[in-house]
């Protein structure tokens, strides 16, 4: 199991992260803050154990199963990306989506932008995203960020 993957029960207790919440750990930058209720986590404890006993490492378990990128690469300003919903997602309020945003190659924060406006309008949904710190990537060998969104709440005309 990576060393950045904590199994203490106490860090992973039933706290739900709501929007609010999540945002400020977000924009200043406490990301390590955000994460998985005790089940979840163990749940992915579990599936780490059995997948590394199956395949050398995630990122081979991801490559071969769950990303499958094209074979030529288009441009290097804007990498094949895959969106997929986390599967483990961290512990949050009923109507907010954590997905995972994976590439091949590190995505500039521009692009990120772009890709989400092109999915997920802005006027239809809110989002926030992150690559979380190297140490406490648990899966450092392919580049992925984490976003959280939300249907937005239309604006009431007074």
């Amino acid at each position: 199991m990576s060393p950045s993957i904590r199994n203490d029960d106490e860090w992973f207790g039933d706290h739900v992260h709501d929007w609010k919440e999540i945002c400020h750990y977000v924009t200043t930058n406490q990301v390590h803050c955000i994460r998985r209720n005790r089940e979840g986590q163990r749940v992915y404890r579990e599936w780490i154990t059995n997948t590394l006993s199956k395949y050398k490492n995630i990122e081979d378990f991801l490559l071969t199963e769950k990303l499958h990128f094209p074979s030529t690469e288009q441009d290097t300003d804007r990498p094949a990306y895959i969106i997929l919903p986390n599967d483990f997602p961290y512990s949050t309020e009923p109507g907010i989506q954590h997905i995972l945003i994976w590439s091949q190659k590190p995505l500039s924060e521009l692009y990120v932008k772009e890709i989400l406006e092109q999915r997920y309008d802005a006027q239809t949904w809110e989002w926030i995203y992150f690559v979380n710190p190297p140490e406490t990537q648990s899966i450092r060998g392919l580049p992925h960020v984490h976003v959280f969104m939300r249907p937005r709440v239309p604006l009431v005309q007074k």
